[in-house]
């Protein structure tokens, strides 16, 4: 059997036993809940401001084009803070409803939390009583680091693309301006965002689950290491690169600068906001960046299975 054989064998026959076990079924209604609790509280805010607004329109002599105009400059100010003060991009996830682009943001926020509990035991959960040696008597390993990864990141896209349909369907029945055409190319750049996303995360996971013996301690591993990309990101947007132009006045002016702040091209975390640039060349490095982090997680992973006494 060809290596391409042997990788469709083990992602079969995986996906079937993820699919019968229950493991699936409760992370997606967890997910799930998740996303409708996020989609509840943010909609109710929404609902109230803008109820509020109409009062206050309807109190008032304020202009409607104004208000319009003002209610846009703070929609992008918002969207700046969340995601990147880059104006191109910020421009273009404006015209998203606000829920929409919360919610979602949310969910990328603890979607490692979701990988590492559907796959830290992809093969830890066989090295441990050493099950993994009747596999590795009829495949090759390097097929066997393939075919766990490609299973355990189908089964993700699958959940992914459930959520990402239902906020997209719920932000369009409670925001009559976001028409159908522009649903549909939301829909379509939040799952490619959320899809490339997971191929990083998911290869480190299959990293840990082959770096340890133990299932509860691959979890523990993998998710400690997550924890460490976010943490790197995050303390690097506390600072600015050096000699670096920044606008008077600005956030980033308010930052001192620091080295610290290169720290943010070593994190794979640093670039999921780029996912979503209307830029073809900003959104294909990051793919691009996903896809090198997720080579080398499993590259890695294939040489520690490779060594490894089993």
């Amino acid at each position: 059997m060809d290596d391409i054989g042997e990788i469709r064998e083990i992602w079969r026959g995986e996906v079937g036993r993820a699919l019968k076990s229950g493991r699936v079924v409760a992370l997606l209604v967890l997910f799930m809940l998740f996303t409708g609790l996020a989609l509840a509280g943010i909609g109710a805010v929404n609902y109230m401001v803008s109820k509020q607004e109409e009062q206050t329109l309807s109190n008032s002599q304020i202009d409607k084009a104004q208000l319009a105009k003002a209610d846009e400059a703070t929609r992008k100010r918002f969207v700046g803070l969340v995601f990147s003060n880059d104006e191109e991009l910020t421009d273009a996830l404006s015209a998203m409803p606000l829920l929409l682009l919360v919610v979602f943001k949310l969910a990328t926020v603890f979607l490692p939390l979701f990988v590492a509990l559907m796959g830290f035991d992809q093969i830890s959960g066989e090295i441990g009583p050493r099950s993994i040696r009747f596999l590795v008597l009829r495949v090759k390993r390097s097929s066997i680091v393939m075919g766990k990864f490609v299973s355990q990141a189908t089964l993700l896209a699958g959940l992914m693309a459930i959520s990402t349909v239902v906020m997209v369907l719920v932000a369009k029945l409670l925001n009559s301006d976001f028409g159908w055409g522009s649903a549909f190319v939301a829909l379509g750049k939040l799952l490619v965002a959320g899809l490339v996303s997971v191929i990083a995360y998911e290869a480190l996971t299959t990293l840990c689950s082959a770096l340890t013996r133990q299932s509860g301690v691959s979890l523990l591993l993998n998710v400690g290491l997550m924890f460490v990309i976010w943490f790197v990101s995050l303390i690097s947007t506390f600072y600015r690169i050096p000699g670096a132009d920044v606008e008077f006045g600005s956030l980033e002016s308010l930052k001192s600068e620091s080295y610290a702040a290169y720290l943010k091209y070593a994190s794979v975390w640093t670039y999921n906001q780029d996912l979503l640039h209307p830029s073809a060349t900003r959104f294909l490095s990051a793919t691009m960046v996903h896809l090198g982090y997720g080579l080398v997680f499993l590259g890695l992973a294939h040489l520690v299975l490779r060594r490894r006494d089993i």
